[in-house]
């Protein structure tokens, strides 16, 4: 009798360490694309012509840059979470040559 109780009450313990989830924010990954203004001046100090653009998302009614929601949200790249899935495919893609709105399917 003394080991059932000792097990219900490990059971009890261990169902306590587990680590509590924060709850994901519901966001639309697109964003809205502004004119990152240092980077725009340094390319065309480089002779790039055009406008360079960065991602701010509205996460819980405040504004974030598309790298801040990752770092806070997603900080391990191998999560199974679809909506740091999308993120990190999207980051790929901005990283090329800055955020566009032309996503490719599944990712809008």
């Amino acid at each position: 009798m003394n080991r059932y109780w000792f097990i219900a009450m490990a059971g009890l313990a261990l169902a306590g360490c587990g680590e509590k989830e924060e709850k994901f924010p519901a966001v639309d990954l697109r964003g809205r694309l502004v004119v990152d203004s240092a980077i725009t001046e340094q390319r065309q100090a480089q002779g790039i012509q055009g406008e360079y653009y960065q991602r701010i998302l509205t996460v819980n009614g405040a504004d974030m840059t598309f790298n801040e929601f990752l770092s806070k949200y997603c900080p391990d790249p191998n999560t199974r979470n679809e909506t740091c899935q999308k993120a990190f495919r999207i980051k790929k893609i901005d990283d090329v040559g800055g955020a566009t709105k032309f996503l490719p399917v599944g990712l809008q």
